[in-house]
């Protein structure tokens, strides 16, 4: 979709397989049973939706989906199937890895940053985006690189390594011109959200405060959150923000949808789907 004077587009990376409590930590397996499908072990299946931006001046990735670089027995435990579609999906939008000069992540789960990783032809793990600066807020940083015993099934540091230096953001900022950063913390400690503002028209891609369009009921906050209570916070400044200026908002699990506006009804709020 056109932002302004930017392109936005939500690339496909890959689905895995997450236990439904997981993505909806207190809400009752009866209520969020009728809006998702669950396999008999009470697995949901997400899509994985990084956004590409594409400035007058650079090429952004936000999140880059879970890679090329798991083991046999790290696929099976995040339930990957297949490989990743990052660089196929790039290709579509006539780009090539060499051509992305900035990634920020929005937060250092396999799911969001293992995607800039594959394996050679000699099995070793390399870099796919060899021109790019990568950003994260340091606290995700100093978190991801030292997992305790609730996050060391989410964070891999030795395969984060291998990006070499992840620049460390501290609190909100801007990265390039048109896009920022704002710390929400929340899903984990130093989560962050990504603002794209192009003339009039901007959009907020929340991360893991708002997954998927399920996620903008108030109480439907994943188990998985370290401080979900700051979730809860961020969650609805995050969609008032949205309705107050008409601001898009994308959403990085969504099978359904990727890019929608907010609208207010006697239902609660609607998402409204836009191509992207």
């Amino acid at each position: 979709m056109k932002l302004g004077e930017f392109e936005v587009i939500s690339i496909y990376e890959n689905k895995f397989r997450i236990d439904g409590g997981a993505m909806f930590g207190v809400v009752p397996k009866l209520l969020w049973s009728k809006l998702v499908a669950a396999d008999e072990d009470n697995m949901i299946t997400l899509d994985i939706f990084p956004l590409l931006v594409r400035t007058r001046h650079n090429n952004v990735l936000i999140d880059l989906g879970i890679g090329g670089a798991l083991n046999e027995k790290l696929k099976k435990m995040y339930g990957v199937d297949g490989p990743s579609q990052l660089e196929a999906s790039l290709m579509k939008a006539e780009l090539s890895a060499n051509d992305i000069d900035t990634v920020i992540f929005t937060h250092l789960h396999a799911d969001h940053a293992l995607g800039g990783l594959k394996f050679n032809d000699d099995g070793q793990v390399m870099k796919l985006f060899p021109r790019a600066t990568f950003y994260a807020q340091k606290l995700e940083i100093e978190d991801a690189l030292n997992p305790n015993e609730r996050t060391a099934a989410t964070y891999f540091p030795d395969l984060l390594r291998h990006y070499g230096e992840i620049r460390a953001i501290d609190g909100d900022g801007k990265i390039v011109d048109g896009v920022a950063v704002v710390r929400t913390g929340g899903h984990t400690r130093g989560h962050q959200a990504v603002f794209i503002q192009s003339g009039s028209e901007s959009l907020i891609y929340p991360g893991d405060i708002v997954p998927t369009s399920l996620h903008l009921k108030p109480a439907y906050i994943g188990a998985v959150d370290t401080f979900p209570l700051d979730t809860l916070r961020q969650k609805k400044a995050i969609i008032q923000e949205c309705l107050n200026n008409s601001r898009y908002l994308a959403f990085d699990h969504e099978s359904q949808m990727s890019i929608c506006k907010l609208v207010e009804s006697d239902k609660g709020i609607i998402p409204v789907p836009v191509d992207g």
